[in-house]
Formats: C-alpha cells, structure tokens, sequence
C-alpha cells in the first residue's frame, strides 16, 4: 500500500483539500483497517463517508481504495513506459468504475474492476491507435496477468466490437462480445469518465455524464461514434442501471 502521506497528497492534488481526517480514518486504527478497506464492506464504507466528509470525501476514499488495491500494479504501468496521462485517466476509470459497483445489486468482483480498469489502457505504452487494445492485450499476456484481464484489454475497443466494426477498423476478427458483468462496468465507466474529463461536452460533470449520458452520446459523435456503437453503449447503460434500479 502506498504510505499514507501519499494519499494525503493525492487528495490535494486532485481537490485542494488532504482530506486528512478520512484518510486517517482508513489508516491509522490498525484494529479497524482491514473493514475499512474491504472491498465487501464498500457501499457500507461509502455511506460513512459521505455522512462523515461530504460526497467529494467518497471520491476520495474510492481513489484510495484503488491506490491500495492495485499498486503494484500501477507500478506495471509506470514500468512499462505508459504515458502518465494514460495512467491518471486508468486510476480514474478504477475509481468510477468501483463507485459503480457500490451501487449495483449484483454479485461483482470488485478486485477484478479495479484491476481490469487500471490495465485496459496497457497498450497505449506503445502506442494511442485503434491497436492499443490488441497491443495491451499482448503485453498482459507477456506479462501473465490473466485471461480476465487480457479480455477487458481487447474489448474496451468501443465497448466489444461486431465483426463488420473489427474489420473496418482493421483489427483481428474474434469474439469481442461483452459478457461479464465487470467488463461492461469498466467499459461504461471509461465511456464515462472520457466525456466528464475531456473537455468537449460544456458544463458537465461526472454526475451530469451519467445522467445525460444518452443524450451526450447521441450529440456528440466523439462518443457516440456510429449508430451500431451508439446502440451497444446505450443498451449498456439501460442494462447497468437495471442493475442499480
């Protein structure tokens, strides 16, 4: 785990705020830190917070759940030559996909969204093109980080693409069809967290990319891409919040 200096200075990086009561809280009672960083016990963690800190807190326990879950293998990425940016939108996408997964009332495994979510991005080591799912996926193999993982790498592509959009895109036809519930969360939180963080959609925030989330899609072809893509992220997004309904 990273020390706990770290977080506070994670924290006022991202906020302006240490956020050092919260992060204390998670830390600094050795008796209690085991619950407090359970990954079972996350919407009942969650709830504390946001009681205690306020809702940006949330974000920010989240964001240290995801440092401490998967450090080492941020490490991987850092290692690997992946671009820093990539890497705080990877982070990112971990913490928003894990939020998610507190809502919904479905068995998950939520160490495999944090994980899958920090490596979906593996490939942009090597390069940001449409081959950056392939590449990655070849690189999590290299480095045995498992079949989950090597299918998340290869199907963030647009959200599991159909062999007419693979071939276009001149990308190994195969099966890219999402069925895990964990692949579609971190596929809809990348989604997600690129129209709240990219700067082409005015006025919106994470709340507002979900709540708007339909409609940003079919403004915005950035995000939308095609209607064959548009369909498959919105159905993804009506499925999931089936899910937390």
């Amino acid at each position: 785990m990273p020390p706990y200096h770290k977080h506070l200075e994670t924290s006022t990086k991202r906020t302006g705020k240490s956020y050092q009561q919260m992060h204390g809280w998670l830390d600094n009672h050795p008796q209690m830190k085991a619950g407090r960083h359970s990954l079972d016990k996350l919407s009942e963690n969650i709830k504390f917070v946001k009681t205690s800190w306020g809702d940006e807190a949330v974000n920010e326990y989240l964001e240290h759940i995801v440092e401490d879950t998967a450090m080492q293998d941020i490490e991987v990425l850092e290692k690997s030559g992946c671009p820093d940016e990539a890497i705080i939108h990877s982070i990112e996408v971990a913490r928003k996909a894990l939020e998610i997964s507190s809502r919904v009332g479905i068995p998950v495994d939520r160490k495999l969204i944090i994980r899958g979510a920090v490596y979906h991005d593996l490939g942009k080591s090597k390069t940001y093109g449409m081959e950056h799912g392939e590449i990655g996926a070849q690189m999590a193999q290299e480095l045995n980080l498992g079949d989950e993982i090597i299918q998340i790498i290869l199907k963030h592509i647009r959200g599991g693409l159909t062999e007419p959009e693979a071939v276009e895109l001149g990308l190994p036809v195969r099966d890219y069809t999402l069925r895990k519930p964990e692949e579609k969360i971190i596929i809809y939180a990348d989604r997600m967290v690129d129209i709240y963080t990219g700067g082409i959609v005015p006025n919106t925030n994470e709340k507002d990319a979900e709540d708007r989330f339909v409609v940003i899609l079919q403004q915005y072809e950035k995000y939308g891409k095609n209607p064959v893509t548009l369909k498959r992220y919105i159905d993804m997004h009506q499925e999931i919040h089936g899910w937390i309904n």
